[in-house]
């Protein structure tokens, strides 16, 4: 099935999968809601769905889709490639990402990889996620100097699992002492929690020893 609110698009992929050997469209939306309300009756293998729609977006879709039908793959397809909408729509279910930029051959490659149960996406996707990963573990390092002795040794404790109570008893310090560390770690970082601090810390293998 494929759901996207521009008519012209809209026909333009049903014409382009129909003609290739082995796919079919079964149904098409205007519209996330109406999609969700032709699923009751239709049973696709494979989705494609423009992220922003009207009534209901592609994300606020595929997070519905992988709630209760989660055999059904979502293929995001969108001319925003942000990283935060790539992200948000792998999230929620999504196995797929291409922009709306892609060649026909990536769309085609896209159905059979996320109908096996793999993630795809085409080049510039790829390319943009890639960017913003380098990008960030670049930021990071760039602060790393920024951080004292002991703001690191207080990155490892989290990274570790340690709660404020346990970094204080390690330490000998307050717990007060140590919340006062985690507030200066995140504005030396550039970074919102300590949620979002370890899970780039793992991720990046910064400071984990």
């Amino acid at each position: 099935m494929v759901a996207d609110d521009q008519g012209l698009i809209l026909h333009s992929l049903v014409t382009l999968i129909n003609a290739e050997p082995g796919f079919e469209v079964i149904g098409t939306a205007p519209n996330g809601l109406l999609l969700l309300q032709l699923l009751e009756d239709k049973k696709p293998d494979v989705i494609i769905i423009d992220i922003n729609m009207p009534k209901m977006s592609g994300i606020e879709v595929s997070k519905i889709i992988d709630g209760k039908m989660p055999w059904i793959r979502v293929i995001a397809l969108s001319m925003y490639s942000h990283p935060q909408y790539i992200k948000a729509m792998l999230r929620h279910g999504a196995k797929g990402f291409l922009s709306k930029n892609c060649l026909p051959e990536e769309l085609f490659e896209a159905i059979r990889a996320v109908y096996m149960g793999k993630t795809f996406l085409d080049k510039h996707c790829s390319d943009v996620i890639l960017h913003n990963y380098t990008q960030i573990e670049s930021d990071l390092n760039s602060n790393m100097h920024l951080l004292t002795a002991r703001e690191i040794e207080i990155i490892r404790a989290l990274a570790n699992g340690l709660v404020t109570r346990e970094i204080a008893e390690k330490h000998f310090i307050s717990e007060k002492t140590v919340e006062r560390h985690k507030t200066n770690i995140l504005k030396k970082m550039g970074l919102r929690n300590t949620a979002q601090l370890i899970k780039i810390s793992v991720e990046q293998g910064l400071l984990i020893q």
